[in-house]
């Protein structure tokens, strides 16, 4: 398949005096002239490109991405980035002697992924040095139902591992340093790609015996956000190694999850896959400005980074805001969780970067928005009357209810917002442009999914283009 970013790109790169929007308008303008249904953007864009006698070189691939893997799946063949690896483990074969197989969990920016490489593979898998942010591509995997429900990819003897040389390809990869967050206020069970901390306590090492009688070991810190006051602790089981960390250290830490202890208190924990990456620099986000609000004291910018999540900076009354639409560079004073606290010079500054995707890229498909943990923007048409209307709850007292339905080119939804909040969504026409900033997608108990508005959620309208 073609990617339709980097065709774009290469046209833009041929015709300088042609802007994105320009671009874009045209590509409608084909459709409609073509007739409606007979073209997609990118069918659009190749007529284009032959009219102005582009010939685009971007070549078809092959490759799927891991949320196109479904339990069933034989002979796949995707690229991904590496994660973590985990020890060599060995099992008792059904017509005797020992087996081997090792685990390696991959990631992109939809998902991740464990891959279990078997027998001989595992030799292989020696040989190619995998690290943290490794591009390779699984060539012919199959794919069966994980433990947890989750589909699992694994390597036979037809399968192979490679290291991804090709830059081309390797650079529409997220990485790492894309995907880490920083560590804020953690309240609630999920897993992580990476965080980023500061270490708050010195190291603790030790060794233990589990019921079986086999051994065991885990490593622990504390660790705190930039500015932060509030201490995790860090549990890592069976470390693959035992890093020299130090109190004040800023550090990286992959392959988490966040669980509550016996006590009730959040804990982040990692295993044999995880890496604790030492003196890692300050890290500055950069954003593109989605919308604007403020509180009695301060100016609130909504921003998205490339990952589509959207951030609050917060910065005080006064000084120079951006606009929406400009790209922003933010080394923030403190942060908590998605909220971002700039107040010192220099904590936010423009930035031009035309690499940067556009505002309208940053919005999440209604089809792609299933993910309770994020907050996200959305540009969508009113299908319906925004309305509120009082409903029982369950401990018997009655509250508004507010509903809008709503859709875009993937799919419909419902937005819902309750007691005051409901206000946001009166007065809305069906046919009205709309963008949704900070949002949560949220599963009903039927399965579906609504989009939940927040006291933090910005409802605009938006003029047609």
């Amino acid at each position: 398949m073609y990617d339709f970013e980097s065709l774009i790109e290469e046209v833009l790169r041929s015709k300088p005096e042609l802007t994105r929007k320009d671009l874009m308008e045209r590509i409608e303008e084909k459709k409609n002239t073509v007739g409606a249904g007979y073209l997609t953007n990118q069918g659009a864009l190749f007529l284009l490109a032959g009219e102005m006698g582009i010939a685009l070189q971007q070549e078809a691939s092959s490759d799927l991405t891991l949320k196109d893997l479904y339990v069933g799946a034989n002979d796949v063949t995707l690229v991904a980035r590496v994660l973590g690896v985990y020890p060599v483990s060995t099992y008792k074969k059904k017509e005797g002697g020992e087996g081997k197989y090792r685990r390696v969990v991959l990631f992109d920016r939809d998902r991740v992924v464990r891959l279990t490489v078997w027998q001989e593979k595992v030799d292989d898998l020696e040989r190619l040095k995998l690290e943290v942010d490794t591009p390779v591509r699984v060539v012919s995997g199959y794919v069966k139902q994980g433990l947890d429900g989750k589909p699992d990819l694994s390597l036979g003897k037809r399968g192979g591992l490679e290291v991804i040389g090709d830059e081309r390809i390797a650079s529409k990869l997220a990485r790492v340093d894309e995907m880490a967050e920083r560590l804020g206020n953690v309240s609630e069970e999920r897993s992580y790609i990476a965080l980023d901390c500061l270490v708050s306590s010195e190291p603790r090492y030790s060794e233990f015996v589990r019921a079986d009688g086999s051994g065991g070991s885990l490593f622990q810190f504390g660790v705190t956000g930039q500015g932060g006051k509030k201490e995790y602790r860090v549990v890592i089981w069976s470390p693959a190694s035992r890093p020299e960390v130090k109190v004040g250290q800023r550090v990286r830490i992959t392959s988490l999850r966040t669980k509550k202890s016996s006590r009730g208190e959040i804990e982040i924990h990692g295993d044999a896959a995880s890496s604790v990456l030492l003196n890692q620099p300050v890290q500055k986000a950069e954003l593109r400005v989605c919308a604007i609000g403020s509180t009695p004291s301060s100016t609130l910018i909504y921003a998205a980074g490339r990952d589509k999540r959207i951030k609050i900076l917060e910065s005080e009354l006064g000084q120079r805001s951006a606009k929406v639409g400009e790209v922003i560079e933010v080394s923030p004073d403190q942060e908590n969780g998605d909220r971002l606290v700039c107040r010192s010079p220099g904590s936010m500054a423009l930035k031009d970067d035309a690499s940067f995707p556009s505002l309208e890229s940053l919005s999440t498909k209604l089809r792609d928005a299933k993910d309770e943990a994020s907050s996200i923007m959305v540009e969508v048409i009113a299908l319906s009357h925004g309305t509120a209307d009082d409903v029982n709850v369950k401990d018997g007292s009655v509250v508004k209810k507010g509903e809008l339905m709503i859709g875009d080119d993937t799919g419909e939804m419902r937005a819902v917002a309750w007691r005051e909040l409901s206000e946001k969504l009166l007065g809305i026409q069906p046919g009205q442009r709309l963008r949704i900033v900070a949002a949560s997608p949220k599963a009903t108990k039927m399965g579906a999914w609504n989009l939940q508005v927040s006291g933090i959620t910005v409802v605009e309208r938006i003029r047609s283009p």
